[in-house]
């Protein structure tokens, strides 16, 4: 109760916080690292996909 009302409390002011949908959950199976490591993974791979064969290997 007092985490939603503290959340709550820090949206109504405009306070920029990683809430429960971005966090990784508070238990001892789960690693922060992994967590973060996997959204940039994802940013990466976008990024490579994007670009050309001759762009990523050659400098102009």
């Amino acid at each position: 109760m007092r985490a939603n009302k503290t959340q709550h409390l820090l949206q109504d002011n405009d306070v920029k916080f990683w809430g429960n949908d971005i966090w990784p959950g508070n238990s001892p199976d789960l690693n922060v690292a992994e967590c973060i490591g996997s959204i940039i993974k994802e940013e990466v791979e976008t990024k490579m996909l994007s670009e050309t064969e001759y762009n990523r290997y050659h400098e102009d």
